[in-house]
């Protein structure tokens, strides 16, 4: 205050006065505040409501404070610039509110322009075009084939039908003229028809009945995936059936034999523990095997028998007793598939034996060249959460991949770009497999449940109650040796394998036997037809 006289002097007020008088205005302010709070617009993203707090000076986060309780604070704190703006007053640990809201409106303009400008497109490698080329007039040329197969049971399941209902005695109408040719060419598809039913009753009536025969402690620590495979159209073979567990070792194992004689051990194939492992049946007398392990590696190994039969001392890991055991088949590394930032989690081969895809937790999925030495040919991401399941389609036109966000997605490899994707699982999917029958996928993971997905009308077909823990792996029942995908296998932490129909999707049987998690199973082909699988508790096991 300033003397306009001589006698006039200045007080100061006291500071317990001042403070008073200040306490009481913010009182005022924060009660005004309030009163308008909620008519404040506040952004909703959290990214949004930091630089809003930023743009005012105000911490952003707090203590304590959940996202609700940092977007009631910043409704506060726009209410109490308002308040002060409109009375006049500045406050001092604010800016304008203008200025704060240009700012944020700014920023959200310079992150639309980022987002587009991060949204491109690159140039595939001519590797990746030749690749999608193949793959092309691979698919088309199964399809076709499969598609004819298809068309030739329905229009034989219809007859059949339609002579059911009017009488056995009606004449079986042909499948075009009426002529010699035609009539037993359509006698010839409905007795296929009658076979093909006939033997899959047989089927679920062996498997109805199907019991533990074998058992076989695989490693000293515990088996993480298991894979089959016989030589196509050579029934002598035997059925091979190889193991990867957390040693890092791979085994094959004579499945044809309910002793599970071993033929052959890489010891330290991986520097940690295999999470996939995947067999490709090739042709003269030769399998390949992939293998996937948190070691941030894959491997493409070459399985021929040998001439020379070597001894292995069974002290190397393999627990079979004193003496040696003739090495029969011999393993070789083909190539090392190295790229991923993350561990890697499972591995298929696609149909034709070129290409082999692996998923790791780095959110992405890559497709590499076999032929060529194990080339990296896509790197693909798309995924927000770690990437874990992958399954080929029988035709090779799509893969199916899934992420522990609960997403499924099916990728078109002659194009790459996604087909469609599933939701509905509700919590992490680990596993995924596309029925040999073409348009149906399942998928299964930490909720227990195995879902059906109808890839032609791209929504659920059946959700299943499989397992009370999560389930470890799923396995069709392979299209060939008459077992033409007509039940499929699963496992899980429960400790148990399940088998179900694929025709009307119920329980076949259960197999219990583990003693602990069960973390891999497959299917057997051909006379020696069976299921095998591998646990925590070190040990394989062989159903028939």
């Amino acid at each position: 205050m300033e003397a306009v006289g001589s006698n006039l002097q200045t007080l100061d007020l006291p500071s317990s006065s001042l403070a008073e008088r200040q306490a009481h205005a913010e009182l005022m302010l924060n009660l005004e505040a309030k009163k308008i709070a909620s008519s404040i617009d506040v952004p909703t993203l959290p990214h949004d409501i930091q630089s809003s707090l930023r743009a005012i000076g105000e911490p952003v986060r707090l203590f304590g404070e959940n996202n609700a309780n940092v977007r009631d604070r910043l409704r506060l704190c726009l209410a109490r610039i308002e308040v002060a703006k409109r009375s006049g007053v500045e406050t001092a640990a604010s800016i304008p509110f203008e200025k704060a809201k240009q700012l944020l409106e700014r920023e959200k303009e310079e992150g639309k322009q980022k987002e587009i400008q991060e949204t491109q497109y690159s140039r595939a490698s001519e590797e990746l075009i030749k690749a999608r080329e193949y793959i092309s007039e691979f698919s088309i040329s199964r399809a076709r084939k499969r598609l004819d197969v298809e068309r030739k049971r329905k229009w034989a399941s219809q007859r059949k039908e339609q002579k059911r209902l009017l009488g056995s005695d009606h004449q079986v109408i042909e499948i075009s003229n009426n002529n010699t040719d035609g009539q037993d060419e359509a006698l010839v598809l409905l007795k296929d028809l009658e076979d093909l039913n006939k033997c899959c009753q047989d089927r679920y009536n062996r498997i109805k009945n199907i019991t533990l025969e074998g058992s076989q402690y695989g490693d000293g620590r515990p088996l993480s995936a298991i894979a089959t495979g016989r030589q196509p159209g050579v029934s002598t073979d035997p059925c091979l059936v190889a193991t990867g567990g957390w040693t890092g070792s791979i085994k094959l194992w004579n499945g044809s034999s309910s002793a599970l004689d071993l033929l052959s051990t890489k010891l330290m194939a991986h520097e940690d523990r295999i999470m996939g492992i995947a067999m490709y049946q090739g042709e003269n007398h030769c399998h390949q095997l992939a293998t996937a392990s948190i070691d941030l590696t894959a491997k493409l190994w070459k399985i021929s028998k040998t001439d020379d039969i070597s001894m292995m001392p069974s002290e190397e890991g393999n627990h079979l007793g004193k003496g040696n055991i003739p090495n029969l088949y011999n393993i070789e590394e083909m190539a090392l598939l190295k790229g991923h930032a993350a561990r890697l989690c499972k591995v298929a081969y696609h149909p034709s034996g070129r290409f082999v895809g692996t998923t790791s937790f780095d959110h992405t999925w890559r497709l590499w060249d076999v032929e060529a030495g194990g080339k990296e040919l896509l790197l693909q991401d798309g995924h927000w959460k770690e990437v874990y399941g992958i399954g080929f389609h029988s035709d090779g036109s799509l893969v199916s991949t899934t992420d522990f966000g609960s997403v499924v997605q099916v990728w078109d490899l002659r194009s790459g770009k996604s087909a469609c994707h599933f939701l509905g699982h509700a919590m992490r999917v680990l596993c995924t497999e596309f029925s040999p029958n073409g348009f149906q996928l399942v998928t299964a993971g930490d909720d227990g449940t195995m879902k059906v997905w109808d890839l032609r009308q791209r929504k659920q077909y059946a959700s299943i109650p499989a397992h009370s823990r999560l389930v470890t792996q799923i396995k069709f029942a392979h299209d060939n040796y008459g077992q033409n995908g007509e039940y499929i296998a699963s496992c899980s932490f429960d400790g148990t394998g399940k088998v179900w129909s694929t025709r009307h999707w119920k329980l076949l049987s259960t197999l219990r036997g583990h003693e602990g998690k069960v973390m891999g199973i497959d299917v057997l082909d051909g006379t020696d037809a069976g299921i095998v699988t591998c646990g925590y508790d070190k040990t394989m096991k062989i159903w028939r």
